[in-house]
């Protein structure tokens, strides 16, 4: 089964001893030079800095359309963020990027091979112990969702307990909590829309239009606003378009 590649995230918090390591990685990340916040903030070995390795490889997998080097990027960001997890299992973050990295693997693989390799359920356990650890993470609460309404969709339901009503309560709940996020907006625009429920339509659109109304503050979110104009001008363009645009996103 092909697993969401869900929204990616970060919510930074320097360690005093590395403080301007983060920084200077922080800023790396926020321009786009993901090769450089990787080669910064694997120098520390702090969890935070590696955390945000991790997030900064998995923004190059994100938008990566090479199936086998995407594979890749997210194989080396789940070594990185399991390396966090070592040294300090109460980091919700670590948790979740490497939930992330599962995900985006998943969605370069087979539907075959994605299956037989459980990364979906490898997936869920890492973004349940996300939300053990921080229940009311806006981040954690959005990549549960896609992941429920995700493989729902793609037929994993039952195998692995998948309930998209309650990925679309907490895509409501994530988007209450930070209602301004433009990779939480455009996450729950695309995963409701793909999953089709004319009662979801509404918030689907919703969401769609927050995300393009929002201010991207890195060149991750100017890259997802640009991915969301593109969402908007297909669903413009009737069914067929927006049905194509979904399947090919990660």
């Amino acid at each position: 089964m092909r697993l969401v590649a869900a929204a990616l995230f970060w919510i930074f918090a320097a360690a005093p001893a590395s403080a301007a390591l983060n920084a200077e990685a922080f800023s790396a990340y926020g321009r786009g030079d993901y090769e450089n916040a990787v080669a910064l903030a694997t120098r520390s070995g702090d969890a935070e800095d590696l955390a945000l390795a991790a997030r900064a490889m998995n923004a190059v997998a994100y938008f990566d359309d090479g199936r086998k080097s995407a594979r890749r990027t997210a194989d080396g960001a789940f070594d990185i963020a399991e390396q966090a997890i070592a040294l300090d299992p109460n980091l919700p973050e670590a948790h979740l990027q490497a939930a992330i990295s599962l995900a985006l693997k998943g969605a370069r693989m087979s539907p075959v091979k994605a299956f037989f390799s459980g990364l979906a359920a490898k997936a869920r356990r890492k973004i349940d112990d996300a939300l053990a650890l921080d229940p009311d993470n806006a981040w954690a609460l959005s990549t549960s969702a896609a992941w429920r309404i995700e493989v729902a969709r793609r037929g994993g339901g039952s195998l692995y307990g998948a309930d998209p009503v309650a990925g679309h309560r907490e895509f409501m709940r994530a988007r209450a909590i930070a209602p301004e996020n433009l990779t939480i907006a455009y996450e729950c625009a695309l995963r409701l829309a793909a999953d089709g429920r004319a009662e979801w339509r509404d918030d689907a659109l919703a969401a769609l239009d927050a995300a393009l109304a929002a201010r991207p503050e890195t060149k991750f979110e100017a890259d997802i606003q640009q991915r969301a104009r593109d969402f908007k001008s297909a669903i413009a363009a009737g069914p067929d378009a927006e049905k194509e645009f979904i399947s090919r996103q990660p």
